[in-house]
């Protein structure tokens, strides 16, 4: 079945940049990708996505001595939006700057009129409507969106705002390869129920005297995965939930670039209790 999936500009034009073969191979899928400028169907091959994802000891590079970034292949990223999508952009900018080794490849959002699917499309990014509601009737299936991203060759997906619960046929899909930015120092202000404003006004209320932003692997309920990094910021006595919101994501920014740079750069490792941890660039025996 073909989903229908908007994007802007002249279409999508898939590189011949072929996945690693797998034991398993999936039947390949076909997308339709519409051009609102010029109407008209382009189909991508699929190269059989992986089932799974070394995340052992980094190789480290004979020269300079650094864990990825040399010779890593460039990752392929699929970012979830519902608003504005600063994040979004902040790993966008970060990709075309060269900061990040990887490229966005797809938006998905369940607003097609919100801040980031314009900031997409203004850009040439294909934009996903997930999911089908009545305010959405564009929208795909799961099984759709889990076909749409096969058919882009995504490596990761990143939720930067992104208000749904993902589905568990996604985080399957994608094991260890799903991150989430949440505006509060989890598991503490964390859960359905707690984002933008809603989770600032907890924070003061408590009278905690520290938040701050967390980036942490996507699992089958909300923000419960593991804690990847973490920025603190103070609490000051007078704080509003807008001002505190604007010192929280001011780090947002730099710490989920960080990670993001850190994932397509294969730096993540995990200890044997579960936990993941970055490496550091420059020296891979450290740890940010």
């Amino acid at each position: 079945m073909e989903s229908a999936v908007a994007s802007t500009g002249s279409g999508l034009r898939c590189s011949p940049n072929p996945m690693p073969k797998q034991q398993h191979e999936r039947r390949s899928a076909r997308v339709g990708f519409v051009s609102q400028l010029r109407p008209r169907a382009v189909r991508c091959r699929r190269s059989p996505h992986p089932d799974a994802r070394a995340y052992a000891a980094v190789v480290v590079g004979a020269k300079g001595g650094e864990a990825g970034g040399v010779g890593v292949e460039r990752k392929r990223l699929a970012v979830f939006v519902s608003g504005g999508g600063s994040n979004f952009r902040a790993i966008h900018e970060a990709a075309l700057g060269g900061e990040v080794n990887g490229d966005v490849v797809a938006l998905v959002t369940d607003k097609p009129g919100c801040g980031g699917a314009e900031h997409a499309r203004g850009n040439g990014i294909p934009v996903v409507v997930f999911p089908k509601s009545k305010s959405a009737p564009e929208g795909v299936s799961t099984d759709e969106l889990l076909n749409a991203l096969r058919e882009l060759r995504v490596d990761f997906v990143l939720l930067a705002g992104y208000l749904k619960l993902i589905p568990v046929e996604l985080v399957q899909e994608y094991p260890k390869s799903i991150l989430n930015i949440h505006p509060s120092l989890l598991p503490a202000f964390g859960g359905k129920g707690y984002y933008g404003l809603k989770v600032h006004k907890a924070v003061i209320a408590s009278g905690a005297r520290y938040s701050g932003p967390t980036v942490h692997f996507v699992d089958e309920h909300y923000d419960t995965g593991s804690t990847l990094a973490q920025r603190v910021v103070p609490v000051l006595a007078n704080d509003t939930p807008e001002q505190l919101a604007a010192r929280v994501l001011h780090e947002e920014h730099q710490v989920y670039v960080e990670a993001v740079a850190a994932l397509c750069d294969d730096r993540i490792v995990w200890r044997e209790d579960g936990v993941p941890l970055i490496r550091r660039q420059t020296n891979p025996d450290e740890y940010t």
